[in-house]
């Protein structure tokens, strides 16, 4: 019995390392999202990762949900990320914990409110989908609180 739990123990850890492995392979490039109703518009996002943990995020709003008439409205977010730790959600799936260092956030060329904060999420790739944590808000992510479930509906596909 002992040797068959030790013989469960590094299946598990093995197969943790080889999709933290994977996640860091895979996740470097460009990412575009869905189209998302938000504040009265709609939103997408084209987000970039680097290997050595540089990103680069584009919002831009539109008027129509196929958003293709754009308002004229982006926000751009750059700045630096971290994978930690492995996770399993509420629901029982595998994700990474992510630490995004926000170094500029502006929109027209005006510095918005949000520039030097940490953002806490939690990040997995399924179904060549990118799928980041379900928050209840940016004031959540901001303030420390790490989702605890994986928002399947709003997801990245890579570019």
């Amino acid at each position: 019995m002992k040797y068959l739990m030790t013989i469960l123990a590094a299946g598990l850890l093995s197969a943790s390392q080889t999709e933290a492995a994977t996640l860091e392979k895979a996740l470097p490039g460009q990412w575009l999202s869905l189209c998302k109703k938000a504040s009265g518009n709609y939103l997408q996002i084209t987000s970039n990762f680097s290997a050595d943990g540089a990103y680069a995020a584009k919002s831009v709003f539109y008027a129509d949900a196929a958003c293709k008439q754009s308002t004229g409205v982006e926000v751009v977010s750059r700045g630096k990320y971290r994978l930690g730790n492995s996770v399993s959600t509420a629901r029982g799936a595998s994700a990474r914990e992510m630490d995004i260092d926000v170094r500029i956030l502006e929109s027209g060329g005006i510095q918005l409110p949000g520039k030097g904060q940490q953002i806490a999420q939690i990040v997995t790739i399924a179904d060549d989908k990118l799928i980041f944590g379900d928050a209840p808000g940016l004031q959540a992510v901001t303030g420390g609180t790490r989702p605890q479930k994986l928002n399947y509906q709003f997801y990245s596909r890579k570019q």
